[in-house]
């Protein structure tokens, strides 16, 4: 597993452009990585980023390294890639930790089938109760911050994307350590694509 720090050029026409649409942004990382005709190089290379909050900083995962060269010529200010092997990560039951992930909370419409966005604190919390207990982890404390929506096309004729997002941030405890690797191989909850589902942690400080 790679974690890969980008410090986009907000001078850049291309990176405007692709902060403004998620389904080209999705794209522009994708072009680091090798697809070679894959139906889905984004899940097979467990590929997950995160735009931090008010900054041009970009943070993704992957199990390969991208190659960032590929990137259009001044498209990036810098970047830096280190391996983290989380498997050799000697996490604990018990163990606390600070967290952060921005993720899409939302549910299936029993009705409709459609999905819907959750824009309740209280709903918010009680989905990201629910995906501890799915990913071994319990939250100890949270704060919830409102980020704005995700909007993107994929072009004329195809549904546009919008995605309610919500950015968590706290401390969490481990449950069960190989349900927690996999959440931070493969990611939390929809629109992983479109920059949600990256849980960070790092050791806690309290």
């Amino acid at each position: 597993m790679y974690l890969t720090k980008l410090e986009l050029n907000n001078r850049d026409r291309a990176v405007l452009t692709d902060l403004g649409n998620a389904h080209k942004l999705h794209q522009r990382i994708m072009q680091a990585f090798p697809d070679e005709e894959r139906e889905n190089a984004r899940a097979e290379w467990n590929v997950l980023f995160r735009q931090e909050p008010e900054s041009d900083v970009v943070l993704v995962s992957s199990a390969v390294e991208g190659d960032w060269n590929r990137l259009p010529s001044g498209y990036l200010s810098q970047h830096l890639s280190k391996p983290f092997d989380v498997e050799k990560t000697p996490f604990t039951v018990g163990q606390l930790l600070q967290f952060r992930l921005k993720a899409n909370p939302s549910k299936r419409d029993n009705q409709s089938r459609k999905l819907i966005g959750m824009f309740h604190e209280a709903d918010q919390l009680e989905w990201l109760s629910r995906q501890g207990d799915r990913n071994g982890f319990e939250i100890q404390g949270v704060d919830v911050i409102q980020t704005p929506n995700v909007f993107g096309s994929k072009g004329a004729g195809k549904a546009p994307i919008r995605l309610a997002t919500v950015l968590y941030q706290g401390v969490l405890k481990v449950t069960e350590v190989d349900r927690l690797t996999a959440a931070l191989q493969q990611g939390i909850g929809r629109g992983r694509s479109y920059g949600c589902g990256l849980l960070s942690v790092a050791k806690f400080r309290g």
